[in-house]
C-alpha cells in the first residue's frame, strides 16, 4: 500500500462527508466522495477520500450484530444474560458499534470480547473462557529461573476461499516466517508445498517467504519451520540491575523516537496524557512503567475491527480506553516516544502448545538495561485476574511462547506488493494478490498448528 494512503489518514474528512458517515448514511457519503474525486483535489485530500471510500465499503462487514442479535448470542453462552446488562456495557463504553442506515450495529466479536475481559460475566458462562493461567504462570517461573531455551516447530496452512479462487490465475503470496530478533533465532528447516522464490534477510523488519501459485484446482499452501526462543529475565525496577539484558539487540535508530502517521502521532491529547502520567519522573524505565501501569489498569482489552479501518490507533485507544494487543502496544510506543524514551514494535504469534494466534507487543530502551520487551495486553490480563506475577512480569519480560515475524510497523515487502494489503501495518497471517487486485480479509485464511516443542538447558 503506498505511503500516501497511510499518511492521508491524518487528514480530516470534509465536514459533510464526516456528518454523513457518523449518521450512518454510507451510500450518500460514497456519492459525495465519488463526486469530489471526479474534480481537482490536493493530493493528500484525494488519497484521504480514496481511503474513506475503502473504509465505507469494508466497515459494514465487521459490524454485523443488531442489539437483539448480540443479546441472543450472549444468551447462548450466558443463559441468564439480560438486555439491561447489554445497556450497562454500552453506558460503560465497553461496546464497539457504528450506525448504518439508522440502526446501531455492533462489532462481530463484541460478545467474545466481553466474555474474555469481564470476569463476573465469564464466570456465569456455560463454557468459561480459559486463560490457561496455571500453565502460563509455570513457564513464567521457568523464565525467571533462567538458563533455558525453547525450540518450536510450527505448521502454517494458508487457504484461498473456494468462492474466490480462480483457476489458472497467478497468486503472489507473502507468508510470515520467524525473524532474527533479540530473543529469537531466525527460521530454520523452512519447507513449503510451493517453491519458495524469495526470503527476506534474517533481520528484515517484516520477514516473509515469497511464493507464487498458479493451479487449476484450489489446494492449501502448507509451510513448516522451526525457531528457538531464549528469553531473559530482569526486574527492570531494580536499580542494581544492569544491562544490556539483550546484548545483540539492534541499536537505537532515529525512527525509534519518531512519529509514524497515522497511528503513532504526537497529538495534543497524547502529549498532555504523557506529561500527566510521567509527572516529574526522569528515569526512562520508571517513565515507561507509568505508561504500562496506565494501559494495563485503565484500558480495557477488546477485539477490534481491522486496523486498516481505524484512524489514529494510539489516540483512539487513549480516548476510548479500549483496544486489543496491537492498539495497546501502539499507545505505549507513542507515549514513550513523546517522552524521549525510544520504543518500537514487535509482533507475530503467541505460539503456545495447543494455542497459536496473532499477537503484538512492544519494546522500550534505557541506557541502564538496553532494549526490553513489554506486553501490555498480557500484563493487563494478569492485573484483571488478580495475578501480580503476570502483571509485574510483562513489564520488561516475555514468555517464550512467541514467534517474532515483525520488528517494525508498515515496512515494505520484497518483492513489493502492487495492491492494497489486507493488513497494511504488519504481517501475521500473510498477504495474497493476483495481477489485478489484493485479496482482503475473509478471502483467505491461515491457521497454525504447533507440531513440536522442546525445552533445553542452555
Amino acid at each position: 500500500m503506498p505511503d500516501t494512503f497511510l499518511q492521508s489518514l491524518s487528514c480530516p474528512l470534509p465536514e459533510d462527508i464526516a456528518h454523513l458517515k457518523g449518521a450512518g448514511e454510507y451510500e450518500l457519503a460514497l456519492r459525495l466522495i465519488d463526486r469530489r474525486l471526479a474534480g481537482q483535489l490536493p493530493a493528500m485530500l484525494r488519497a484521504r477520500l480514496e481511503a474513506e471510500r475503502l473504509f465505507l465499503h469494508r466497515l459494514p462487514r465487521a459490524y454485523t450484530l443488531t442489539e437483539a442479535d448480540a443479546v441472543a448470542e450472549m444468551r447462548r453462552s450466558v443463559p441468564d444474560f439480560t438486555a439491561q446488562e447489554w445497556q450497562e456495557y454500552l453506558l460503560d463504553g465497553k461496546l464497539d458499534f457504528i450506525y448504518l442506515n439508522g440502526q446501531r450495529l455492533y462489532h462481530e466479536d463484541t460478545c467474545a470480547s466481553l466474555l474474555k475481559t469481564q470476569r463476573a460475566l465469564n464466570a456465569r458462562a456455560l463454557a468459561p473462557y480459559d486463560e490457561q493461567k496455571p500453565r502460563l504462570e509455570a513457564v513464567i517461573r521457568q523464565v525467571m529461573a533462567g538458563g533455558r531455551a525453547y525450540r518450536f516447530r510450527l505448521r502454517a496452512v494458508t487457504s484461498i476461499a473456494d468462492d474466490v479462487f480462480a483457476p489458472d490465475t497467478r497468486y503472489r503470496i507473502h507468508l510470515p516466517i520467524p525473524a532474527q530478533s533479540m530473543q529469537q533465532s531466525a527460521a530454520e528447516e523452512l519447507h513449503a508445498t510451493l517453491p519458495i522464490l524469495y526470503t527476506d534477510a534474517a533481520d528484515a523488519p517484516q520477514r516473509t517467504a515469497y511464493m507464487e501459485l498458479c493451479a487449476h484446482e484450489n489446494a492449501p499452501i502448507v509451510t513448516e519451520y522451526t525457531w528457538t526462543q531464549r528469553p531473559r529475565y530482569v526486574n527492570a525496577l531494580d536499580e542494581a540491575a544492569r544491562g544490556p539484558v539483550y546484548p545483540d539487540a539492534r541499536p537505537v535508530q532515529a525512527e525509534d523516537l519518531a512519529e509514524q502517521a497515522p497511528h503513532i502521532c504526537f497529538t495534543p491529547y497524547l502529549r498532555s496524557l504523557a506529561a500527566e502520567l510521567r509527572g516529574s519522573e526522569t528515569d526512562p524505565v520508571r517513565i515507561a512503567r507509568r505508561f504500562y501501569d496506565f494501559i494495563t489498569t485503565q484500558v480495557m482489552y477488546a477485539y477490534q475491527r481491522p486496523y486498516l479501518l481505524i484512524e489514529g490507533g494510539a489516540e483512539y485507544t487513549a480516548v476510548n480506553l479500549r483496544g486489543d494487543c496491537g492498539l495497546q502496544a501502539l499507545l505505549f510506543i507513542t507515549l514513550c516516544r513523546i517522552s524521549g524514551v525510544p520504543a518500537r514494535w514487535q509482533s507475530g504469534l503467541y505460539a503456545a502448545p495447543g494455542d497459536v494466534g496473532s499477537h503484538d507487543w512492544a519494546e522500550f530502551y534505557s541506557d541502564r538495561l538496553g532494549w526490553l520487551p513489554v506486553d501490555c495486553s498480557f500484563g493487563g490480563s494478569g492485573y484483571r485476574h488478580g495475578s501480580q506475577l503476570r502483571w509485574r512480569f510483562y513489564f520488561g519480560n516475555l514468555d517464550p511462547w512467541r514467534m517474532v515475524a515483525n520488528r517494525s510497523y508498515y515496512a515494505p515487502f520484497s518483492p513489493r506488493k502492487r495492491f492494497a494489503r489486507c493488513d497494511p501495518y504488519d504481517n501475521q497471517r500473510g498477504e495474497i494478490e493476483t495481477d489485478t487486485r489484493g485479496l482482503g480479509a475473509g478471502e483467505f485464511r491461515t491457521r497454525y498448528e504447533m507440531i513440536d516443542h522442546q525445552e533445553t538447558e542452555e
